[in-house]
């Protein structure tokens, strides 16, 4: 029963931490509807994030969205400035996607539940300055804060493996009560190329789900490689 409440308490912070850390940069947009894209545009982003086959078995997509600059700055308190500061750096659509358990897993659950995003900029310079942007919030956001009641928190930056152009995985853990059981909410940032990606990650902190976390990051990584020449 720990599990299982600790489990629903993380997936509603994880989903939040979404548009907090990464409003600007990915995903996460909304408040208008928007142009629909080239086709071939939205499939190119679609096949850069994690796809079935990269998630434990039995997990589902419950939500995916692409966003625009527009929706993206509509999201700020200051939509004038982010709207500027998005054209500047080139950025051309972002796509956002998440998954969870589609029901009872057969076994002791690990994983559960997991966000994965891409975006593409006309330049690599505008995907690089995302990524500096995301990763500095990411450096300098007060976990301890952010997580509330959670007690015990620590915030370790891990060693990423080199698959991208640019890489940085924190791994945040912590219990959500004292006596509770240990949680870990990883936070990945990528850039190749042109595009950029992210992975956030919430599970029970053990050596398994930082394999699983591992895992995903060099599907992601691959898959943007793939999509990016």
């Amino acid at each position: 029963m720990l599990r299982i409440r600790l489990a629903f308490g993380a997936v509603a912070v994880l989903l939040a931490s979404v548009s907090i850390l990464l409003a600007g940069c990915d995903g996460g947009g909304g408040g208008e509807t928007p142009t629909p894209a080239p086709p071939e545009l939205e499939q190119r982003l679609r096949s850069m994030v994690l796809q079935a086959e990269d998630v434990p078995s039995g997990f589902v997509v419950i939500d995916d969205e692409f966003s625009t600059n527009q929706a993206v700055a509509d999201e700020t308190t200051d939509p004038e400035k982010e709207l500027a500061k998005l054209e500047q750096r080139r950025r051309i659509l972002g796509y956002d996607v998440t998954y969870e358990p589609g029901g009872p897993s057969d076994g002791e659950a690990i994983i559960f539940s997991l966000n994965s995003t891409a975006s593409l900029y006309q330049t690599p310079e505008g995907a690089s300055a995302s990524f500096a942007e995301a990763a500095n919030q990411a450096r300098t956001t007060d976990w301890t804060l952010f997580f509330g009641g959670a007690v015990n928190i620590v915030v370790e930056e891990q060693p990423a493996p080199a698959v991208a152009d640019e890489i940085l995985w924190l791994r945040v853990s912590g219990k959500a009560e004292a006596g509770e059981q240990t949680f870990a909410h990883d936070v990945v940032l990528l850039r190749t190329g042109a595009a950029r990606g992210s992975l956030q990650v919430g599970s029970f902190g053990t050596p398994e789900g930082k394999q699983f976390v591992e895992g995903m990051i060099r599907a992601q990584a691959e898959h943007m490689v793939t999509a990016v020449p």
